[in-house]
């Protein structure tokens, strides 16, 4: 587990935690530039090449296809 400062929402986002699986698509606010890992490597997860970008979503990994907005990996509970 790898320890990171606050993880702040979008401003707009009303539903609070989650637990997202494979397979569901998310809103582009949850996967916009700030929540990107630009660096998936330092948390021991697999390169991501476009279109997928891994995001940090709360305390999991989330691998997004950033043209659809789909989840297409998980990893739930990296980031305390």
């Amino acid at each position: 587990m790898y320890r990171l400062p606050r993880y702040y929402a979008p401003r707009n986002y009303r539903y609070g935690y989650q637990r997202f699986s494979i397979g569901i698509t998310l809103g582009s606010m949850l996967f916009a530039n700030q929540y990107w890992i630009n660096d998936p490597y330092t948390y021991r997860l697999p390169e991501a090449y476009y279109p997928y970008q891994w995001v940090r979503y709360y305390n999991d990994a989330l691998l997004i296809d950033t043209r659809s907005g789909m989840v297409v990996d998980v990893e739930h509970d990296i980031f305390w």
